[in-house]
């Protein structure tokens, strides 16, 4: 399987992406779940355009999103930032100026948050559902 990396940016109106090992793979949305959508008809339509990416992709991909740090929590709303804080020993305060935008992470912080946000992964990873 390949992984496939996808540049999730954004502006004062709109959001924009592309992937980073295929040219010309770009999407635009009004919303992060938009342009992750559009972005992946647009690997679609790359891969029934272009014989050599579709055969290099036959054997499955997985996307992996680059986005920053206020970003997370748009992509991923159902991150409650309080326990998300207590998990990674944060200030929940600052956390939630990180997630607004009116404070930017240092990188310290930022890999900080990540690895609380790793964490909760690995939880729900460990876990199997069973039907009773």
């Amino acid at each position: 399987m390949i992984q496939l990396t996808a540049i999730i940016e954004r502006n004062d109106d709109a959001f924009f992406a592309y992937i980073k090992e295929i040219d010309g793979c770009v999407a635009g949305g009004n919303t992060y779940q938009e342009v992750k959508l559009n972005l992946e008809q647009m690997l679609k339509i790359a891969q029934m355009e272009d014989l050599v990416l579709e055969k290099k992709l036959s054997f499955g991909y997985k996307l992996k999103f680059e986005v920053d740090l206020v970003s997370v929590f748009d992509l991923i709303p159902e991150v409650n930032i309080s326990q998300l804080a207590k998990t990674g020993n944060l200030n929940p305060g600052l956390l939630r100026q990180y997630v607004s935008g009116t404070k930017k992470a240092s990188e310290a912080q930022t890999a900080k948050v990540m690895k609380a946000i790793k964490e909760v992964s690995d939880k729900l990873n460990s876990l199997i559902l069973v039907q009773k």
